[in-house]
């Protein structure tokens, strides 16, 4: 534990900063989940709505990919390159679907 005022202060900071990531790291987590099974069971518009921002029985869920990952980056929890890089795979990986259920 530590001594020091400052010390404790930043212990506490760091507790909260970490639990803050660990929450959107999970709605990243659960938004990624719900995406990959939609492309393994080959269905096109749960894996659209999975991955776009779109409204779904007119409620906004916060679980949808693109904008959880928006987030992740806006608030510095993870790299712009990074989030970048998964934005490609998973654009990929849905145009795969699209052109595989279209031949």
């Amino acid at each position: 534990m530590p001594i020091i005022k400052s010390a404790k202060k930043a212990l506490k900071q760091s507790i909260k900063k970490h639990s803050r990531n660990e929450w959107f790291k999970a709605l990243f987590r659960e938004a990624r989940i719900s995406f990959e099974k939609a492309i393994k069971s080959n269905d096109l518009e749960l894996a659209k709505q999975a991955f776009f921002n779109t409204k779904k029985d007119w409620k906004t869920t916060s679980s949808w990919l693109q904008s959880v990952i928006d987030k992740l980056v806006k608030k510095n929890i993870i790299h712009k390159n990074n989030w970048d890089r998964k934005k490609s795979k998973y654009a990929w990986m849905l145009k795969k679907l699209e052109s595989s259920l279209k031949s």
